[in-house]
């Protein structure tokens, strides 16, 4: 099915899986809410899960509770089961945390905070959906990591230290279950105009100059939509992908590849 995706984008054209559901974490704003857009866009179902009391979704297609938590994954099997007999089609796990601080002083908590967020989070997910998937060798799982899980950033030791690890699961996971048919893969977002990261910017003294500079920074010179990775998330979820498993796909714009030697503006 095609279906115009807007904000300049190209028209999106992947195949859905309408006969399950997908379950969509981090649902209620940023790259979470986007992908929830489009994919009801596509027609296809959706559950969602967020901290959040509402999402995109329709009310009763919505899990509100921590993905940290067991009991909301419970809930969310739950869910799966009265609408698909064989589970879900697709995980795409967007939830996240970030704490901005030096490692010297970040507290021990806030690491295992952010470790329970978004590597645990994931880990319950992987745990209570694939099983099924990989019984009728059919499904995927897509997980946003970070550009922080491949590189150091100053003052974001607890979140690159989750991220990090998150990854090493995604590629653990794949490697477990692709001879089940199940694809894993995790996409690596850099600088993204979502809540979390404005979180970040209001962090500094500045933050109007703050985002100038990730702006500068970037190859690109912009911070990127949330609907930009949400594509790349579909996309990774679907049979166009059937090739791509254990992946971390970098999406930031060009950020990454090269080093800013430009001495002045």
């Amino acid at each position: 099915m095609t279906v115009e995706a807007g904000d300049g984008m190209a028209q999106l054209a992947v195949p859905i899986d309408r006969s399950r559901p997908y379950v969509v974490t981090g649902a209620g704003s940023g790259i979470g809410q986007a992908v929830t857009e489009l994919l009801l866009q596509l027609d296809a179902e959706v559950v969602t899960v967020d901290l959040a009391a509402s999402s995109p979704a329709p009310q009763d297609r919505h899990v509100s509770g921590n993905v940290a938590e067991t009991a909301t994954w419970q809930r969310v099997v739950d869910l799966v089961g009265r609408l698909s007999d064989d589970g879900a089609a697709g995980l795409i796990t967007c939830a996240g945390a970030i704490v901005v601080r030096d490692l010297a002083t970040t507290p021990p908590e806030d690491f295992e905070r952010l470790f329970r967020v978004n590597a645990l989070g994931v880990l319950h997910g992987i745990q209570r959906l694939v099983p099924a998937m990989a019984e009728r060798r059919d499904g995927s799982v897509v997980a946003v990591a970070s550009v922080d899980s491949l590189f150091a950033e100053d003052r974001m030791s607890a979140y690159a230290t989750s991220k990090g690890a998150l990854l090493q699961m995604i590629r653990s996971a794949a490697v477990e279950h692709a001879r089940h048919g199940v694809r894993i893969n995790a996409v690596c977002p850099g600088a993204i105009d979502t809540p979390l990261l404005r979180q970040h910017l209001n962090e500094s003294s500045n933050p109007d100059a703050a985002r100038r500079r990730l702006e500068g920074v970037t190859p690109a010179g912009r911070l990127l939509s949330p609907l930009e990775i949400a594509h790349l998330l579909i996309f990774l979820g679907s049979p166009l992908a059937s090739a791509i498993s254990g992946a971390a796909i970098v999406a930031d714009g060009g950020l990454t590849s090269t080093y800013d030697f430009r001495l002045e503006d």
